[in-house]
């Protein structure tokens, strides 16, 4: 996950192209992956809007970062559990096994955008300084810049780029197993592939109905979300102003509200919701 402006300096070298040009080439690649029906979904990094080249926020713009900011791939953010808000509850019923000795949040507690208080990063996100608005998202993009949240400098960042991530999904005090123990982990890395388990149980049900995969995911989950807010839960408190470095006085970023957002996009999924969508859509 690099800055969009220095991605890919030894392969521009060898193919004779800038920083702009590279891009531009890769996104046409992921164009055709998804017309053969591949769905390509992307950690949106975690080291905030600032981005890992600025990690203690010392320039005068935001840095998004690539793959992530591609049209042609849905990015994923970072969610959290903050166990003291809402009832305060984080026991789990009939816990697995793997929760012995550790805090297994998940059925009590608030979802709110991933922070460094608790995961010691944030969501990447932002927009494109390379790839202009898609048209699947302009509804969505264009409710955020008028819900009056507050708003990075106007020079900080590209008011007309490709807004990202699209969706966000749990990424922070995950458990997984390693080497025959159970671990806590975190990041947007994390959550990424459990955006993309989802996906996987959707494509079974679409490609034994209708024969065909989901392929490129983004035009379908804006028109989900429209149509369906219950596919998706809203997170609408957090930001992604920290790095990984924590949060210096002059770092910017952005922060969440109602619908889309450029911290956890359209929210993090819910399953039965966008079965049930896409049963009574035929999967389209």
């Amino acid at each position: 996950m690099q800055c969009e402006s220095g991605i890919g300096s030894a392969e521009c070298q060898q193919l004779g192209v800038n920083s702009n040009q590279y891009v531009a080439l890769v996104n046409t690649q992921f164009q055709k992956i998804g017309l053969r029906g591949v769905s390509l979904i992307c950690a949106s990094g975690d080291s905030g809007a600032n981005g890992r080249t600025d990690p203690y926020c010392n320039e005068p713009n935001l840095n998004p970062v690539f793959p992530a900011a591609s049209p042609f791939i849905t990015s994923c953010g970072a969610t959290q559990i903050d166990a003291t808000i809402n009832n305060g509850g984080n026991s789990v019923p009939n816990p697995p096994s793997g929760c012995s000795g550790v805090t297994c949040t998940g059925s009590g507690g608030y979802e709110e955008a991933v922070s460094y208080n608790q995961a010691n990063f944030a969501s990447g996100g932002g927009f494109s300084n390379v790839a202009a608005r898609p048209a699947y998202q302009t509804a969505a993009v264009n409710a955020y810049f008028a819900s009056g949240v507050a708003l990075p400098p106007s020079s900080y960042y590209n008011r007309g780029g490709r807004g990202f991530p699209d969706i966000a999904a749990f990424g922070s005090n995950v458990l997984i197993s390693s080497q025959g123990s159970i671990e806590q982990v975190g990041g947007t890395s994390c959550a990424s592939p459990i955006f993309a388990g989802i996906i996987t149980l959707l494509n079974q049900f679409c490609i034994q109905r209708t024969g065909k995969p989901l392929g490129f995911l983004n035009p379908l989950l804006y028109k989900m979300a429209a149509a369906s807010p219950a596919t998706f839960n809203d997170i609408t408190v957090g930001d992604n102003i920290c790095t990984e470095s924590g949060c210096s006085s002059s770092c910017k970023g952005y922060k969440c509200t109602k619908g889309w957002d450029p911290v956890t996009g359209l929210g993090s999924p819910r399953y039965a919701a966008m079965l049930a969508y896409l049963t009574s859509t035929n999967c389209s």
